[in-house]
């Protein structure tokens, strides 16, 4: 099995960064959250830091995490672990994707996500303030094609 670590990056207007995937492979073109592929005897935590730091060019942490997803490709089956985490240094720079974006929460739903990533549903509290207070990880279950080749 696979495993992956991709980080829930909020900003001051509690927006969410999402990363847009490059020509080839079978996500091209569709969005992602932030991550990539644990390296051997790594930590999901030290991999969603690695990634971050080589592919946006910022420093990330106070890592918190907030659940596992499991995706089956034709090829591979896929074991994320999402964080939620802070910029601490560095301003995200699109190095190796596509395009980058600061969405609010309430519009994720117009993005095409890769099948294997998940939504982050940020519910309201009781005062009617956003508050970090739920988190539901729900499949994306798109109709897409998925080629044999897997993504990340």
């Amino acid at each position: 099995m696979t495993r992956v670590s991709a980080v829930i990056l909020y900003n001051e207007n509690g927006e969410i960064l999402i990363c847009q995937r490059g020509a080839g492979g079978c996500c091209e073109y569709l969005w992602e959250f932030p991550g990539g592929k644990e390296e051997p005897k790594e930590t999901a935590a030290e991999c969603a830091v690695r990634e971050c730091r080589e592919e946006l060019n910022i420093e990330v942490g106070a890592l918190d995490t907030v659940g596992t997803s499991f995706y089956s490709y034709p090829d591979r089956d896929i074991s994320f672990t999402f964080f939620k985490g802070k910029i601490l240094s560095g301003e995200p720079t699109q190095t190796v994707h596509k395009s980058i974006r600061w969405v609010t929460p309430q519009n994720l739903s117009e993005y095409a996500f890769c099948p294997a990533d998940t939504w982050v549903r940020m519910k309201s509290g009781k005062d009617g303030v956003s508050h970090f207070c739920h988190i539901e990880l729900l499949s994306i279950r798109r109709q897409q094609t998925i080629p044999s080749n897997s993504c990340r």
